[in-house]
């Protein structure tokens, strides 16, 4: 009995000591290789999770985050995903990994797609741009650009030493890439969180320390904040937001208006808006698909979804885009004169999406476009992910409500959505 108390200890000891490890190594990994043939890239930290891409073998990812031994990764698409801890090796592929770097290339230096001199151009960089370098492997550098990451050749940069402070006169901005990132009080993952920072905010680099920037807090503290979840400028410009470039590679989350003991709006005709909104909804989803989009619906019947939960569904899945489809109505409209398709949004990041929307609708629909507007909706407001909600007719005008009973009329609606978000995502 006392033999199998002692080895049960060891044993407990043993993996005890081999968690500890296992945190600790990805406490302090930057970047990972992929060690098996092929690795499925997950839309959560688990099995049960969508794949959404995979990545091969000597893949380097960044990564931005870690749960339940899964890393977060940012892939080369610029877009982020998870792996599992076990399928990978921590690297420190060179001393430059997370570093500062400096363009030494007199007559630009091209940014590639791929560690190849045959892979597409992405861009050029000129003399003394800064960049923000992931890793380093066999003559190249992979860097953050415009968003996402790429690949210049290490022959033409200037690594940094990122032991020491740099002089603030010869550093530039960091742009902040995910929602709630921690900016800590000394540059360390034990340090105290001074505040929390949102995807896009920006902060003046004053200095440089290990793999940390030292920045200045709203209240005009110093802060650190991880050089793996920011972007460096680059020419004195804020890098764009990381964003999908192709409809085919989306996620959007439908939010058909209403619900359960919430019907909307009702016309004259005995038209519910809740139904009308699934039925939208529904034709929308339905061409998104088939353009290789990943759809994913707050409703897909006839029940109460209250709107905090609509837009955990957009948080909970990263997606692209969020879009709330309703029908509009103006109860002291006696002759049902108002008429019209509108377009809200409500942050200033989302105006280009809404416009760009909305520029197809009014091309595509056969009523009245009444534009793009800030309209302060919860679902819009409140959603940490890119949203509009849009007013696609009034159920008050008899004329609208023919429209909105009409296939043919969803069908439009779905066809200009397609388009719109089409054209956001290549532009």
């Amino acid at each position: 009995m006392r033999k199998n108390f002692i080895l049960i200890s060891i044993l407990s000891t043993a993996l005890i000591a081999a968690g500890i490890l296992v945190t600790f190594a990805m406490a302090h990994a930057n970047s990972v290789s992929v060690e098996a043939d092929v690795v499925n890239v997950r839309s959560g930290p688990g099995l049960a999770y969508d794949v959404t891409s995979q990545v091969r073998k000597n893949d380097v990812l960044q990564v931005i985050g870690e749960e339940n031994k899964w890393y977060k990764v940012r892939l080369e698409d610029g877009n982020s995903g998870w792996v599992a801890s076990w399928l990978v090796k921590n690297t420190s592929v060179s001393a430059a990994s997370n570093s500062i770097a400096v363009v030494s290339s007199d007559g630009g230096l091209n940014v590639r797609d791929k560690p190849s001199t045959d892979s597409a151009v992405l861009g050029v960089l000129n003399t003394n741009d800064q960049v923000n370098v992931v890793s380093e492997q066999d003559g190249w550098a992979q860097i953050q650009y415009q968003g996402r990451n790429a690949w210049v050749s290490s022959d033409y940069i200037t690594i940094r030493n990122s032991t020491t402070k740099s002089a603030s006169k010869d550093l530039q901005s960091i742009s902040i890439r995910e929602n709630e990132t921690n900016i800590r009080n000394k540059p360390d993952l034990s340090g105290s969180v001074l505040e929390k920072a949102d995807s896009g905010e920006t902060y003046e680099i004053e200095g440089v320390q290990g793999d940390w920037y030292q920045v200045k807090t709203s209240n005009g503290n110093t802060g650190y904040v991880a050089n793996w979840v920011v972007d460096i400028s680059s020419g004195g410009e804020m890098p764009q937001k990381s964003k999908t470039t192709k409809l085919s590679e989306a996620t959007v989350v439908l939010d058909p208006g209403h619900g359960g003991n919430d019907p909307g709006a009702k016309g004259d005709k005995g038209t519910v808006e809740k139904s009308a909104t699934l039925k939208t909804a529904k034709a929308i989803r339905s061409k998104l698909e088939s353009a290789g989009a990943k759809v994913i619906m707050t409703r897909n019947s006839d029940e109460y979804v209250s709107l905090r939960d609509r837009n955990k569904t957009a948080s909970k899945n990263q997606a692209d885009v969020f879009i709330s489809i309703h029908f509009d109505s103006v109860e002291d409209s006696a002759d049902g004169s108002v008429s019209g398709q509108t377009t809200y949004y409500y942050k200033k990041r989302d105006k280009e999406l809404a416009n760009t929307i909305n520029d197809s609708l009014g091309d595509a629909l056969s009523i009245s476009n009444r534009g793009a507007r800030v309209g302060d909706y919860y679902v819009v407001r409140e959603n940490e992910q890119p949203a509009l909600l849009l007013e696609l007719g009034y159920l008050s005008s008899r004329q609208d409500e023919d429209r909105i009973n009409s296939s043919s009329y969803r069908n439009q609606i779905a066809d200009a959505v397609t388009e719109g978000l089409s054209n956001y995502f290549a532009n």
